[in-house]
């Protein structure tokens, strides 16, 4: 991530999937939240408002790009470390 930018438990949660299995759908996203792997660094995105939160932040950073597809929206990483 670039440096002087603070994202947050719950993007940093979002960001770290992404970085897992990019190109992914909002569901798909929830569904690594609660995994053993992610649980410990996912703890408030599970909640649909946070995520909500969180993925417009990373958007509107620059981080993720969104697309609309079969099934709802799909989360793109365009920013890794």
């Amino acid at each position: 991530m670039t440096e002087n930018v603070v994202l947050g438990e719950d993007a940093n949660c979002i960001y770290q999937i992404l970085k897992k299995e990019n190109n992914i759908s909002s569901k798909r996203i929830l569904d690594y939240a609660v995994t053993p792997e992610f649980e410990a660094i996912c703890t408030g995105c599970v909640s649909g408002d946070a995520f909500l939160r969180a993925i417009k932040k990373l958007e509107k950073l620059g981080y993720v790009k969104s697309s609309l597809g079969k099934g709802g929206y799909r989360w793109q990483l365009l920013i890794t470390e």
